[in-house]
């Protein structure tokens, strides 16, 4: 779930990234084409119908707003400097200056300083300029009010389908538990049922002497599995609560498939299948928890030979690309028997989901496969199945059908 969870907040993060630079580009586009045609038409228009046009020359938004500062700086210059004994007339010259410097005076220095002392008198007169400026800032600051909005809309809606994925994914999780505690049941009531029924046979007396040893083996079997079932559980419990943590050291990974091989060697024999190894001969050191990964191969090994026919042969093989930084190590457990079906293959890593075959037989928990999967995703490994025709690509052999993959 954590995992499930940094996958999501990764999701959001790179698609806040993603609609940012998108809208700001797009706002960056319109805010140059609003900017081109507002100084080209609009400003010019504003300057007419307000009558300055003949004593102002404005060629862009910059002007419009000179010139109203100006005027609004002239009114309070009047209005607050005689008061403070100061000149109105030489504060109104320096403004009138700086128009001239900036280029915005087109009219005659006399019709510039009636204007400007008609306004400091009766400020209202230029209401309608100070409306332009209003009006041109509301349309050069429209495309990033726009932008903004087109923002929050699209990351709002980001956010709800992920809240939505979020519960379809915790309804599905639900629905996986209950199922896995159906199968837990059903896992330990079969055996336990034959146990209690061999038990109480023995106990009343009405089992044959000659039968007395077969019906021990039999409860002793089926004790055995349900040892198995529980500790499976239990490891697998283990591994997803929050206080374990693997412990990584330094180790040859391929003297520990070599292991892993010979430990396995006597179960590949009596299934009668056949066991091919290729492992470089030169020590490639990894970081990983030589006891947890243990398990992880022996039970890739131990599945194929659990869930093939007899005669099976059996691949082990390790591909390095640099064996010098050991980057991009594969372990490859590969067999020749048949491919595992689609609506099975998508499931395969999900607990307690077997063939039918093998939960009829009794030869699969359905706890392995997920329990590998867990010890590799603490390690940041990756397991997968990969069959016909995507294992061609990995020159394993054309008699392979499927394999298992671990990448570190």
């Amino acid at each position: 779930m954590a995992k499930k969870q940094k996958s999501s907040e990764k999701e959001l993060k790179g698609f806040l990234l993603s609609r940012f630079f998108f809208v700001l580009a797009i706002v960056s586009v319109v805010e140059l084409i609003a900017v081109g045609l507002t100084n080209a038409y609009l400003i010019p228009a504003l300057v007419t119908i307000t009558h300055y046009d003949k004593i102002i020359k404005i060629d862009g938004a910059e002007g419009l707003f000179m010139i109203v500062f100006v005027l609004v700086a002239t009114w309070l210059v009047n209005r607050i400097f005689p008061a403070l004994n100061a000149s109105p007339a030489a504060v109104n010259a320096f403004l009138e200056n700086v128009l001239k410097n900036r280029g915005f005076v087109g009219g005659t220095e006399q019709e510039v300083t009636e204007t400007i002392h008609q306004l400091s008198e009766n400020p209202w007169a230029a209401f309608h300029l100070i409306g332009s400026v209003f009006l041109v800032t509301l349309i050069l600051l429209l495309p990033y009010i726009i932008g903004g909005i087109i923002f929050s809309i699209s990351v709002a809606r980001e956010i709800r389908r992920i809240e939505r994925e979020k519960e379809e994914e915790h309804r599905k999780e639900e629905e996986r538990r209950y199922l896995m505690i159906s199968n837990i049941v059903h896992d330990l009531k079969t055996p336990m049922t034959t146990v209690y029924g061999y038990a109480k046979a023995l106990n009343d007396g009405i089992v044959p002497e000659d039968k007395k040893q077969e019906y021990l083996e039999a409860i002793m079997a089926k004790t055995t599995r349900t040892n198995e079932v529980v500790a499976l559980l239990l490891d697998y419990v283990k591994l997803d609560s929050e206080g374990f943590v693997i412990k990584k050291s330094k180790i040859d990974i391929c003297e520990l498939v070599r292991s892993c091989c010979a430990f396995c060697y006597t179960d590949v024999e009596s299934a009668g299948d056949e066991l091919d190894i290729n492992i470089p001969e030169k020590a490639l050191f990894i970081s990983a928890d030589s006891v947890q990964l243990s398990r992880v191969i022996t039970n890739l090994i131990t599945n194929a030979i659990r869930h093939n026919p007899s005669g099976t042969k059996i691949g082990v093989t390790i591909k390095c690309e640099n064996f010098a930084t050991a980057e991009d190590v594969r372990v490859f457990v590969a067999d020749t028997g048949d491919e595992i079906p689609e609506e099975l293959s998508e499931h395969i890593f999900e607990p307690f989901v077997t063939g039918d075959e093998s939960r009829a037989s009794g030869s699969g928990t359905g706890l392995g496969l997920p329990l590998s999967v867990k010890i590799c995703e603490m390690h940041e490994f990756r397991l997968r199945l990969v069959q016909n025709p995507e294992i061609k690509r990995y020159h394993l052999g054309d008699e392979y059908k499927k394999t298992f993959v671990i990448s570190m």
